[in-house]
């Protein structure tokens, strides 16, 4: 049975916070429009304030959706939805106001320090939470997590450090970096509506960030994987059918097993 709150529950906060990830929706104004859905990770990057308020660092990415609509005159409207993966069925829903708060602006250092920012960060997302539903989440299947990517960090520690190098070199962004990507691909949104500030993306200073290294959870990933798929290659074949050989080897392994337990 749905239940709908003024602001977010006590019994919420720390459900919130143990959560892997998010998804945020907005749309524009017009009718015609295209309605949004990103999935978000949290790792870090989504915060509580208060039963009212919750922010959270809006990485880069191939579109701008979320900041152009919340940016759009008139507009702002967004809705945060988190869901159990795992433990008791739940999905939770923040609908709110968004404000953004762009990279390099008084308000976005406010809330991320240079060492605490992570490579790609490009806004502050500020939501005021006017109302929060639940619902059962009855039919969200089960899953088991395992790891954070770390793809999108390191491609954006990348292009920022090309940036750096660049700034330091000729007193400009490089052509590869993400200041020149920011201006390609996140100046609109799909629709035609304005994204990030001409003003963020022209890139002056050198990124500062903090300086981690973001390979091991991919490693870890990738050699399990490639165990469970050599076990399943092994036994079931290519096709998913079991492999005669396994077959066969079960089956002598099963006669051997007996004869002895006869000998015994």
């Amino acid at each position: 049975m749905g239940k709908f709150f003024d602001e977010i529950p006590d019994f919420l906060f720390s459900w919130i916070e143990k959560q892997q990830m998010f998804w945020t929706a907005t749309a524009p104004l017009s009718g015609f429009g295209h309605v949004n859905l990103s999935p978000k990770c949290t790792r870090g990057l989504f915060h509580i304030v208060n039963a009212q308020k919750a922010w959270y660092e809006d990485m880069s990415g191939s579109g701008v959706e979320t900041i152009s609509h919340l940016k759009e005159p008139g507009n702002g409207r967004i809705t945060i939805l988190f869901h159990a993966f795992e433990g008791p069925p739940r999905i939770c829903r923040l609908f709110g106001t968004g404000t953004v708060y762009e990279y390099g602006t008084p308000e976005y250092n406010e809330f991320i320090p240079p060492e605490t920012r992570v490579p790609g960060s490009r806004a502050v997302i500020v939501i005021d939470i006017h109302k929060v539903g639940t619902s059962c989440g009855y039919a969200i299947p089960f899953y088991e997590f395992k790891s954070h990517r770390n793809q999108l960090l390191q491609w954006a520690q990348k292009r920022e450090d090309e940036d750096n190098d660049s700034l330091v070199e000729s007193n400009k962004p490089s052509s590869k970096g993400m200041s020149i990507y920011w201006k390609e691909n996140n100046a609109e949104s799909i629709d035609g509506i304005p994204g990030l500030d001409d003003k963020t993306a022209e890139v002056t200073n050198p990124f500062e960030t903090r300086r981690m290294s973001y390979a091991s959870d991919d490693k870890a990933i990738a050699a399990t994987t490639h165990k469970t798929r050599v076990f399943s290659a092994d036994v079931f074949g290519r096709n998913g059918i079991l492999d005669p050989k396994f077959l066969m080897g079960l089956s002598l392994g099963v006669t051997a097993t007996w004869m002895i337990m006869q000998l015994v």
